[in-house]
């Protein structure tokens, strides 16, 4: 726990210091600006309109106090959850992507990160559900039948999961249901653009991972004795299933929570930039783009909180999974 918690803290300050010791392009725009005017008018460059505009957006953004001090006020608010306020942001980044109509200035960073989470939740939920409990069904099956059509065709479609990207699965799910309507739903529904047909493209990668994993630490144990002495004891496919699953529980815990929620970050910036959703991975981008650092540390910090939910999680489960843990500690 504690190392999770400096790890948190590191993550933020490497974010912090990121953003704060990068050339602001605004600044140098407005600065060139104030020396054009200044030159052409042949006035000082303090009596420019750029110039005003220029110190009064240092002053909005406390780009004029010392880097200490601002990253001793950024620790201090986000350990008591006082996130600040948001500078604004007009929705768009350079690449294409957007969050809607953006969103305005002053506005609390926890309200704003939480609207977008909610979003986001919305279509990750049910993909971690469809994965885990289909991934693990057609994983033990597959160990448990291995060799047979079933096997073959599981182990396929894992490999084609990870094969086809995200973005082109979102694409081409667009063009069939959403917005082509070759399937007769013309321009789709909300729920399907930013629920459904999300959360299919990634389940289908998530599923892919758990299956491929389910199946790979189930045949370590396959030809255990004790599957031999269930086995010889008329038990079912889904009665030595339960015993795999009980003794490959730890390694699939660990891969789990490794593994897909390293994907889950990484997956929620391209489905919700491809499906337009306003979630927390479209509202990050954005924030970046627009030099918003109150709400790029705010899109971060739950993304960190996240990952140390899970890690305490994983540890609580290897403890509930394996008691040797629970007697090594307290030994």
């Amino acid at each position: 726990m504690v190392f999770a918690v400096f790890a948190a803290y590191l993550v933020l300050s490497t974010v912090f210091v990121f953003v704060a010791l990068t050339p602001d392009p605004r600044v140098g725009e407005l600065t060139y600006a104030a020396t054009s005017q200044a030159n052409n008018q042949r006035i000082p460059v303090e009596q420019t309109d750029a110039w005003e505009q220029l110190q009064t957006y240092k002053a909005e953004r406390g780009l004029n106090e010392p880097f200490l001090e601002r990253y001793e006020n950024v620790l201090v608010s986000y350990t008591t959850f006082d996130w600040g306020e948001s500078y604004g942001a007009d929705g768009q980044t350079t690449f294409g992507g957007s969050y809607g109509s953006g969103y305005a200035a002053n506005v609390p960073v926890i309200g704003l990160v939480g609207n977008a989470l909610g979003h986001t939740l919305r279509y990750v939920l049910p993909a971690v559900l469809f994965a885990v409990v289909c991934g693990l069904g057609a994983g033990l099956y597959s160990a448990t039948h291995q060799g047979s059509l079933l096997d073959r065709l599981g182990t396929s479609v894992a490999y084609l999961g990870f094969s086809f990207p995200n973005f082109w699965l979102g694409t081409i799910a667009l063009v069939l249901v959403g917005t082509g309507g070759w399937l007769g739903i013309r321009n789709g529904s909300e729920f399907l653009r930013t629920t459904a047909l999300p959360a299919a493209v990634l389940g289908t990668t998530l599923f892919a991972g758990q299956l491929r994993y389910t199946r790979a630490q189930s045949l370590e144990y396959i030809d255990a004795e004790f599957i031999k002495l269930v086995r010889a004891k008329g038990a079912t496919n889904g009665r030595v299933g339960r015993h795999l699953l009980r003794n490959a529980a730890i390694p699939l815990l660990s891969l789990f929570f490794a593994d897909m929620l390293g994907l889950l970050v990484l997956n929620i910036f391209v489905i919700e930039y491809v499906f337009g959703i306003p979630g927390i991975g479209s509202l990050g981008l954005v924030a970046v783009q627009g030099r918003d650092l109150p709400v790029v540390l705010g899109t971060t910090m739950v993304i960190v909180l996240f990952g140390v939910a899970g890690n305490l999680l994983q540890d609580v489960a290897h403890r509930v999974f394996d008691p040797r843990i629970e007697a090594a500690s307290s030994e």
